[in-house]
């Protein structure tokens, strides 16, 4: 590619879109709330379980952990309004009148939920402590009534899942249960130029993975750069002038694609996983 193409590659924005923004600042929100009130409970989010009979992770919204219990959270930031079908799916109508069929939010989460524990009793031979399946509706603009009274799950608004949080009994969960909870990782998260953010696996970086798990990028892509040499640079050293970059896996997309370090702004890696993550 010619300078003039690379330095609009450099220049190019990619603006986030407004209902994954605010759906991720409803997570951020309900996950600072959760912690400001869980004591010395362990409180994760994103963490991705194993999935030996489907294959690849699923990933859990919060994880709340005590020595007594385990809280799986699947948290839905939806507007308008629901009603769950006989077959146990839940039909969701938004605001403007477009309508959502979704999977069975509660057996999905029961199942995730079920490969955490399977994974912990393996690793350490002992069982897992028992579990609850919770669903929090933390947009003020949906409307919905309570879950049928056998459903296997507990819901709750924002306000309703922290009072209920503040309530618990939250003595730390053991070492053997804070072993397994830690060794399980969660999405990369990859910051484009612009705003958007996107998650998922990156395959290859590309260039030598150095110890921090943030990666900063810098575009030299002023309007002299067209005559001095346009150039992005990844952490003060590696100096990139094409179209190469990462190989990632994006959540919600099939297969992997390559994003070019040009459009990259900046990179957070997930921990590393033990060996049962």
């Amino acid at each position: 590619m010619g300078r003039f193409t690379e330095w609009l590659s450099r220049r190019k924005q990619f603006e986030p879109e407004g209902h994954v923004v605010a759906g991720r600042l409803a997570e951020f929100r309900l996950l600072k709330l959760t912690r400001a009130v869980g004591g010395k409970a362990t409180v994760l989010e994103g963490i991705r379980i194993p999935d030996p009979d489907e294959g690849g992770r699923r990933e859990i919204d919060m994880v709340v952990a005590t020595k007594d219990e385990i809280l799986f959270v699947e948290q839905k930031h939806w507007s308008g309004s629901f009603v769950i079908q006989e077959d146990g799916r839940f039909f969701q109508t938004r605001n403007n009148g477009g309508t959502l069929l979704h999977k069975n939010i509660i057996s999905w989460t029961a199942r995730k939920g079920d490969l955490f524990c399977d994974v912990h009793e393996k690793r350490c031979g002992s069982p897992a402590p028992p579990s609850r399946v919770v669903l929090v509706f933390s947009n003020s603009n949906l409307s919905w009534s309570p879950l049928p009274e056998d459903a296997p799950a507990e819901a709750y608004d924002e306000m309703g899942f922290i009072n209920m949080i503040d309530a618990m009994e939250k003595e730390p969960p053991g070492d053997e249960l804070q072993t397994t909870l830690d060794g399980f990782g969660t999405w990369d998260t990859i910051h484009l130029n612009g705003g958007k953010t996107i998650h998922g696996d990156i395959l290859e970086l590309g260039v030598e993975r150095i110890s921090s798990a943030v990666i900063n990028v810098k575009h030299k892509a002023g309007f002299l750069s067209l005559f001095t040499g346009v150039k992005t640079v990844i952490d003060g050293s590696k100096i990139v002038t094409d179209q190469s970059g990462i190989l990632a896996s994006i959540v919600g997309e099939d297969g992997s694609r390559t994003i070019p370090w040009a459009h990259i702004e900046k990179i957070e890696l997930s921990n590393n996983k033990a060996e049962w993550g």
